[in-house]
């Protein structure tokens, strides 16, 4: 395989992000002061910035289980130690925890009880929650007058941190509340700053004042990847992939299961994440359904480059590329019987100024190259958004 320049870091909105914010379910009963729609857009933000994943809205949070959101909601997420050391006689240096806790410590923003324990298995209550959010944005113990407790949570409504979230100091907190409040702190201006806490996780509000969740991936998503079936997924990326939130063909999925749809296949194409620990992976195994009338869909092509076909008015830049398709590895929903022309090749359309560039005689691609290009399909023809040499 050639060395490749990055030029196919673009695909955006339309494949892997829009794979990864599609709403999963509705949830309105779980939430009675919530539309669907918000609730969905909060639980993929705070799953795409890599704080947390719900499995159960209205499981409590153990204080173990906050620490590790809290660090993940933090720039030392991308600096955790290699070696764990214990600094509470309850959580052992093996604690899969214990560099979260020890992180949460000793930037002030959970403590620990008499007797040196941290109660790890412990709910979380709100009150704690709201001290260690707020320490986050910036706030001490010397902002805050009278009562600790309920100053902080004073200032914790006024900054409107706890919107959606209805709780007494003395609550214990579920995964929704987490949910709430991290969104929440995500959006909310740093002590004596006008920036908002969740630039450290590369967000921006709309114009609605809500994050938006694809710009959250559009100047960190990496990739595409060509994994052959002989090579590891997981050693594809460049973090470890024990937590990363994985999905398959725009599914949520596993990596076992992106290991078996990759061997069936005989390859796999990858994006990532680093920051919010995704994969995005793609093969030729029943890749995105198209709707009802064939439009609007994806499909992976692997093929030999036949013909680049150039403008009449500008010879330097290609609009489409003619290819031989190999059937065997291509998508499985690929019908040559209608697409194909009397030789046998199927004709794609390169609309974007990047795949320009990448056929062009400045580019990699040339005629005679084996490659896999990720398509928009409408009907029976064909547009490129992403190619890569196999």
């Amino acid at each position: 395989m050639k060395v490749r320049k990055n030029h196919t870091r673009f695909l955006c909105g339309s494949l892997a992000a829009a794979a990864a914010i599609s709403p999963i379910l509705s949830i309105t009963a779980w939430a009675d002061n919530i539309s669907t729609a918000n609730f969905n857009l909060r639980q993929q933000v705070v799953k795409l910035t890599g704080i947390m994943e719900i499995s159960s809205f209205r499981e409590s949070v153990t204080r173990a289980d906050f620490a590790k959101m809290l660090v993940k909601a933090s720039s030392y997420r991308e600096n955790l130690p290699t070696s764990n050391v214990s600094v509470y006689a309850d959580v052992p240096a093996t604690d899969p925890n214990a560099v979260y806790i020890r992180i949460a410590a000793r930037e002030g923003w959970m403590s620990g009880y008499l007797g040196g324990k941290f109660k790890p298995e412990d709910p979380v209550l709100y009150k704690d929650a709201v001290k260690a959010i707020l320490t986050m944005l910036g706030y001490t113990d010397d902002d805050f007058t009278g009562d600790l407790v309920s100053s902080r949570i004073s200032k914790f409504n006024y900054l409107e941190l706890n919107e959606d979230v209805s709780r007494q100091a003395a609550d214990e907190v579920n995964q929704t509340d987490c949910m709430n409040i991290f969104y929440n702190l995500l959006k909310t201006k740093k002590k004596d700053s006008n920036e908002i806490y969740g630039t450290i996780l590369d967000c921006e509000l709309n114009s609605d004042g809500e994050i938006n969740p694809i710009t959250i991936l559009d100047d960190e998503r990496k990739g595409p990847i060509l994994v052959h079936k002989n090579f590891s997924v997981s050693q594809s990326v460049p973090f470890d992939t024990e937590d990363a939130n994985v999905f398959l063909n725009g599914v949520a999925s596993t990596l076992s299961a992106v290991k078996s749809a990759q061997q069936q296949a005989g390859f796999a194409v990858l994006y990532y994440n680093v920051k919010s620990k995704t994969i995005w992976a793609y093969t030729t195994m029943g890749w995105d359904n198209d709707d009802n009338s064939g439009n609007n869909s994806y499909i992976l092509l692997k093929g030999e480059i036949k013909n680049i076909y150039y403008k009449s008015t500008d010879v330097m830049t290609p609009t489409s590329v003619r290819i031989e398709v190999d059937q065997a590895n291509s998508d499985d929903s690929f019908d040559t019987s209608e697409d194909v022309d009397s030789d046998g090749y199927l004709t794609i359309s390169l609309d974007s100024s990047e795949l320009q560039y990448m056929f062009s005689i400045y580019g990699d691609l040339e005629v005679g190259d084996d490659v896999v290009l990720v398509c928009n399909r409408n009907g029976s023809s064909y547009t490129a958004v992403d190619a890569l040499e196999y």
